[in-house]
């Protein structure tokens, strides 16, 4: 989409344009004319000045088109507060599928939502990876779990490396946790359980680019709007940080899965549907807040 301009026959000199526009590209001249001018490409293509125009005088190219529905002037009368907070406090990870296959078009509206997320600067720099194929998907349960069996290793010599590592990955080795908890997830990775993707018959991969630190949080959000979506197209999903960590360190997966150089990966989530059901939502800590 580029903004390319303003139709006079429409404009009403509200001047809406010039106080939402984030890069300040719309002013109003001594003849009290709005103008838009971007000399340098500053538009980060956001549409803000579309959605806010009252009478449709900003123009652009390259536009999907604009999406008009009553209820994007109020949006709060589309959900209550009551019912977003249980929709939120229903959501679970979930680690046991039904062994039945998504249609495309249903995983193509999850996919559909995370591309309405919000991102920083506008930049909609994310790349999705779906493996539907459940070969390819247990092969990259497999390559995962090359990262357990390295740990493995270390842990045996924990005492010698702990000189060499941060102190976060020190306490980790020598949490007693952790030697119990790889264990575990190792003896039953080899009696044949689903340890990483829980037998999910669909899996999601969010890379792009580094771009500072917004990029895994512009990643976070949506991959949210995504497990959202989900949830409501009676999917579940749970994010997979055992993947997305071997994604950051194993070269090769990342080759295998075609993510070009110079992209990482920020998420991996896994879709299905769920074979369980919950009878009440769980409690959570209470939040600790500032007020200054």
């Amino acid at each position: 989409m580029k903004i390319i301009g303003i139709n006079y026959e429409k404009c009403i000199a509200c001047k809406e344009c010039i106080e939402e526009c984030p890069s300040r590209l719309f002013y109003e001249e001594e003849t009290k004319k709005v103008v838009f001018k971007d000399p340098v490409n500053r538009c980060i293509a956001c549409g803000h000045c579309l959605a806010v125009c009252p009478e449709e005088a900003v123009m652009a190219e390259d536009s999907e088109g604009i999406y008009e529905f009553e209820e994007v002037k109020t949006p709060n009368k589309l959900l209550t507060i009551e019912n977003l907070m249980k929709f939120i406090r229903a959501r679970r990870s979930i680690r046991r599928f039904q062994k039945k296959a998504i249609p495309r078009e249903t995983i193509e509206k999850v996919l559909e939502a995370m591309r309405y997320a919000p991102s920083a600067s506008n930049l909609q720099n994310w790349n999705y990876i779906v493996l539907t194929d459940l070969e390819k998907i247990q092969h990259f349960a497999s390559e995962v779990m090359k990262l357990f069996y390295l740990v493995k290793k270390v842990l045996k010599i924990k005492f010698l490396v702990r000189w060499f590592v941060s102190k976060t990955t020190r306490d980790l080795l020598l949490d007693p946790k952790t030697e119990s908890s790889m264990n575990q997830l190792i003896n039953d990775y080899e009696a044949g359980s689903d340890v990483i993707f829980y037998k999910a018959p669909c899996v999601i991969v969010l890379h792009a680019p580094e771009y500072g630190q917004m990029t895994g949080a512009d990643g976070g959000i949506a991959l949210t709007h995504g497990i959202f979506a989900a949830q409501a197209l009676g999917l579940g999903t749970c994010w997979i940080g055992f993947a997305q960590e071997a994604l950051h360190r194993n070269k090769n997966l990342r080759k295998w899965l075609n993510i070009p150089n110079g992209r990482n990966c920020y998420g991996v989530i896994v879709l299905g549907y769920p074979d369980v059901r919950f009878q009440r939502a769980p409690p959570r800590k209470e939040l600790q807040i500032q007020w200054l």
